[in-house]
């Protein structure tokens, strides 16, 4: 193989000065896009060629996996920039920015305007990286086909939706999907005012706001029925796990004794092997009717400087149940599901005070200036 330019040995590069490294490194990138342009002429020309059938393989996607050792993933993003028709060297990421916008383009706009298309955003391409090129990108696609595809009467009773989640190791769940025009304007609509911050110390991204806001319209949302009853959450914990917080399960017993402070509970006695012994009645812990009254009494969550509505909002229980605790409005507070997390796994405390809720700091909190 022969390299493209000399590059002085790794070791020696502390001799350069900063201006001598920062254009030794600009070099590189040159050679790097370089090659692979390089690299695509060839996947173009094998394609054109014909040379996975020919050589045994079922695609030419097979083929560069086998030859070069990349992923399917990239095999096929090798495939897809080298239809890209470009005449300058670019990074893959721009390429896909460029292959995107070609693919956005409706049948009507003519090979002229695409080309033209592709010439300035290769030319963009020099000065603004792959982030940046998005926006141009758009910007040619809505004045070249400013109105829009219009969705055909098939995709608009049957629109294209998408929604895949794993469960990981611990528990968490990874998801992706995709949603129609309508549904995402809907869910836009939804998630916005969940996501505003709360108030000006909030320190959340914005992705942690959406995330919270997403995991709030779950956990209000009328879920549907199963067999005429809504489902249910299975947790199999020793009621001793669940009273002393101590032990070990898929879920922490501190995220069991939240998920069981406004739960449908169901007692079940489990054997030396784990059979059921016996299987209690199902119970609400918090009964409509109480529920009611407690909206009426906090109005809101009752965490302070918070105002989340009740439709959001959790019963907690200030003594758990498990502990003993009444499940009674003497023993209950509202709070929305971030506070509920955070007097639960948190060092706040709340205590009861002529039949209202008095929130208690942290102590690092409280000694905080100003706090």
């Amino acid at each position: 193989m022969t390299a493209f330019v000399e590059t002085p040995p790794a070791e020696g590069l502390w001799r350069l000065g900063d201006a001598e490294l920062l254009g030794e490194l600009q070099d590189a990138e040159v050679v790097l896009r370089q090659a692979y342009a390089r690299v695509l002429e060839l996947v173009a020309e094998a394609d054109a060629r014909g040379v996975a059938e020919r050589v045994g393989y079922p695609s030419l996607a097979e083929l560069l996996r086998g030859v070069l050792c990349v992923s399917k993933k990239e095999a096929r993003q090798r495939i897809a920039h080298a239809g890209v028709p470009v005449a300058v060297p670019l990074e893959p990421e721009q390429l896909s920015v460029i292959d995107r916008v070609l693919r956005e383009l409706p049948p009507h706009v003519d090979r002229t305007e695409r080309g033209h298309a592709v010439e300035v955003l290769a030319a963009a391409a020099q000065s603004l990286d792959a982030s940046n090129l998005v926006s141009l990108g758009r910007e040619i696609v809505n004045r070249l086909d400013p109105d829009g595809a219009l969705p055909g009467e098939d995709e608009l009773a049957h629109p294209r939706r998408e929604f895949r989640y794993d469960t990981r190791r611990d528990g968490s769940v990874r998801f992706q999907g995709r949603l129609d025009a309508e549904t995402g304007a809907l869910l836009g609509a939804v998630l916005s005012p969940l996501a505003k911050p709360h108030d000006a110390g909030d320190t959340r991204t914005l992705p942690e706001r959406q995330g919270d806001a997403f995991a709030e319209l779950l956990e209000t949302s009328t879920t549907p029925t199963e067999g005429g009853e809504r489902p249910h959450i299975a947790v199999t914990i020793p009621l001793t796990t669940l009273q002393n917080g101590l032990g070990s399960a898929e879920l922490s017993p501190s995220a069991v004794r939240r998920l069981a402070c406004d739960a449908k509970v169901l007692p079940v006695v489990l054997g030396s092997n784990s059979e059921p012994l016996d299987v209690g009645r199902i119970s609400y812990t918090v009964p409509p009717h109480l529920r009611r009254a407690l909206i009426v009494r906090d109005q809101h969550c009752a965490f302070p400087g918070c105002r989340r509505r009740p439709s959001s909002c959790h019963a907690h229980h200030v003594i758990h149940w498990v502990n003993g605790g009444d499940t009674a409005l003497s023993n209950l507070v509202l709070l929305c599901g971030m506070h509920h997390r955070l007097i639960h796994h948190t060092d706040w405390t709340i205590h009861m005070v002529n039949g209202r809720p008095e929130f208690t700091p942290p102590s690092w909190l409280r000694r905080r200036p100003g706090g």
